[in-house]
């Protein structure tokens, strides 16, 4: 993580009684757009927005850092942070700015712009921010404490959780060639790691008696709507109708990327297909998409389907 002055996240834990509180990942996508910042002068304000733009140029995150006399575990968190050899490499997604607050009062007053799911006994430490400004998630400190110490295996998870990875637009791009070059189509899915019904489907491409079979007319590619930045963007240019309502979302698309079919049925998307509408929707993108799928291969994909 690139910092705009000395102070690393030495200077960013809050009292461990306060409560824990994570902002779900559908909060991103229901924020006004772009940040609001609270910023206690204009010096901060403008490191904030510096931040903002050299995240969305290096296609990096960027944390917003609180600090501040009400600070208890800083000197912890520094000592932690220099010593652990994985750190670098996860911090190297992050653009972090530190801000200096009077209070936890004021980092509440934070959460209330960002629209941050936080309870009144909560405040946040972190804010991390895709780089249109839209919400990612919020780390409090009793989400990397144990014991009243921090637990770097806690903080370590949640920074790979988030970490960026390519850019959404630049993942599709670069399965078209591979797309050329065989005869399957393309499966976009977007998908989250904290999604349940994008394991199963994931687990029904993979490791169901279907799987040979649906390997057999499609390649899978993963948009990840945590990591990879612009999911939204690309859901709607793939023929969503607001966005990415709920995942997994999926379209099929040709060697040319254009979309053939997707998980947008008679009710809106369909993710993974549990109700007899999903279903029937599902496999009306198989009949239109998988050219040549004989009944036996339907008949085995309907009973890997009612298994899961």
């Amino acid at each position: 993580m690139k910092f705009r002055n000395t102070l690393l996240f030495a200077a960013v834990i809050l009292a461990p009684c306060l409560v824990s509180a994570q902002t779900p990942p559908a909060a991103a996508r229901t924020r006004p757009t772009g940040p609001q910042w609270l910023a206690p002068d204009a010096e901060a304000e403008k490191a904030l927005n510096d931040g903002l733009a050299e995240a969305k140029s290096s296609h990096k995150r960027l944390a917003v850092l609180y600090e501040g006399s009400w600070c208890n575990l800083c000197d912890e968190v520094h000592e932690a942070i220099h010593s652990d050899p994985d750190l670098p490499h996860l911090l190297a997604g992050y653009v972090g700015v530190p801000i200096n607050v009077a209070d936890a009062a004021a980092v509440q007053e934070f959460a209330k712009k960002i629209h941050a799911n936080l309870p009144k006994e909560s405040a946040m430490l972190i804010t991390v921010l895709d780089s249109d400004g839209a919400l990612v998630t919020t780390i409090t400190s009793p989400r990397i404490l144990e014991a009243g110490h921090i637990a770097m295996a806690k903080f370590k998870a949640i920074l790979m959780e988030f970490f960026p990875g390519a850019p959404s637009i630049e993942v599709f791009a670069e399965s078209l060639p591979a797309l050329a070059a065989g005869s399957k189509l393309g499966w976009v899915e977007f998908r989250a790691d904290w999604c349940g019904w994008c394991k199963k489907m994931e687990k029904f491409f993979q490791e169901s008696e279907a799987a040979p079979i649906l390997a057999k007319y499609y390649s899978v590619v993963t948009v990840d709507t945590e990591k990879n930045e612009g999911s939204e963007q690309l859901a709607r240019r793939l023929g969503s109708k607001d966005g990415i309502d709920g995942i997994p979302w999926f379209a099929v698309i040709d060697a040319q990327g254009k979309v053939l079919a997707t998980s947008e049925g008679p009710k809106g998307n369909i993710g993974f297909p549990d109700t007899d509408i999903e279903v029937t929707h599902f496999f009306s993108v198989l009949h239109a998409t998988a050219k040549g799928m004989t009944a036996g291969e339907i008949e085995t994909i309907t009973k890997a389907l009612k298994a899961k």
